[in-house]
């Protein structure tokens, strides 16, 4: 990951435009809310401009999973004011965060892994954020599935997560 961080930072890519604030647009039809992932207004016609725009696409799925990220500890959290707290959410609470160091280094070893095979090639960025965004989406879709819904008709905690990836 820091060969990818200097590596981007060359390119121009501050660690200030990773800032996971950018909130994408979406829509939401019979409980699955799809997400624009896109970089409007970016010609992508050189280099710099495909690092720039997944860079941005990295900014808004990290949204996204922070946002489900934050809901399912927030559904795990025993609270003062739960009249019928699960004895075992502390446990499950601290495998969450166990799961979730777990994806976050895997991501990062997986998308150095890609930089490393295409190292000398002026697409090794694009390959390498490539990646990691297909592996953002993994844990978006496996978060929601293994944390904010439920396996009767009780209705998910927040809706199912799709991407539509443009420009």
């Amino acid at each position: 990951m820091k060969k990818l961080f200097i590596t981007l930072t060359l390119l121009g890519l501050s660690h200030s435009s990773f800032a996971a604030d950018k909130q994408p647009s979406s829509v939401l039809d019979n409980g699955v809310e799809t997400f624009a992932i896109d970089c409007a207004g970016n010609p992508q016609q050189t280099t710099l401009d495909i690092n720039a725009c997944y860079a941005e696409k990295i900014d808004k799925l990290n949204w996204v999973k922070q946002t489900y990220l934050d809901t399912a500890r927030k559904s795990i959290e025993p609270t003062a004011k739960d009249p019928d707290p699960d004895p075992d959410a502390a446990e499950m609470l601290k495998v969450f965060e166990e799961e979730t160091q777990a994806w976050d280094a895997f991501e990062d070893k997986a998308s150095t892994a890609t930089y490393t095979a295409y190292q000398g090639g002026t697409i090794r960025g694009a390959m390498s954020m490539s990646r990691r965004m297909e592996l953002i989406e993994l844990r978006i879709k496996d978060i929601w599935s293994n944390w904010l819904q439920y396996q009767d008709s009780t209705p998910a905690v927040l809706p199912e997560p799709k991407f539509k990836e443009g420009d």
